[in-house]
Parts: structure tokens; sequence; C-alpha cells
């Protein structure tokens, strides 16, 4: 009965977390990126996929979590397995956010600088 309640209890938090932090990065995100890159509908689809592949791999490594969960007899045992997981989500959520941080205005730019070289060669 407990493991089912950690597994109700788990999965409602990281859901709503990924999702809930998803939704402000992807929100906030978008000022960030046309900041960055000139071309606003590249930006603007750069973002959606951002979020699309954020929630996705986020959501799978929580539901990878899961795994890891034994027979859970009390409270306590419920305890112990919902907030280190829940832990190793949020870093996982801020290594995320500042891998994108850094790269995604590189390879937009480089889409970009790819897409005029095309448009000039023709």
């Amino acid at each position: 009965m407990y493991t089912v309640c950690a597994y109700i209890i788990y999965l409602a938090c990281s859901i709503m977390t990924v999702f809930a932090v998803g939704g402000i990065l992807h929100r906030n995100g978008k000022t960030y990126l046309f900041g960055e890159c000139p071309d606003k509908a590249m930006a603007y689809s750069a973002n959606n996929f951002l979020y699309t592949g954020y929630c996705m791999i986020n959501t799978a490594f929580a539901l990878f979590f899961l795994r890891s969960a034994t027979g859970m007899n009390n409270f306590e045992q419920v305890l112990e397995f919902i907030i280190p997981s829940q832990g190793i989500i949020f870093t996982s959520l801020g290594i995320m956010h500042f891998i994108n941080v850094i790269f995604a205005p590189k390879i937009i730019m480089y889409f970009i600088r790819k897409k005029l070289s095309t448009h000039k060669n023709q």
C-alpha cells in the first residue's frame, strides 16, 4: 500500500514540477532566445523544440526512477524514496537549463548561418 502511495505522490510531484518549470522557462526563454537570435521564427521554433524535448526527457527521467523503488512498509520509507528522487530531478532540471542557455543560441546561430549560406548559393 505504501509503495502505491509513494508512486502516486512521486509522479504527481515530478510531473507537476517538470511542466511548471518547463512552462516558466518556455515563457521566459522566448525573450532570451529572441535577444540572441536575429531570426524570430527560428527562435520561436527553437523555444518550442527545447520545451518539448525538456518535458519529454525529464518526464522519462522521473518515470525511470520508479524502477528504484522497492517495497515500502511505512511512511518514513516513502519519504526516503521521494525526497532524494525529487532532489535528483531538480538537479537534472537545473543542469538541463544551464546547458540550454549555453548551447541553444550557438546551435540556432549555426542553423541561421547554414540557412543564409544556402540562400546565397541559390
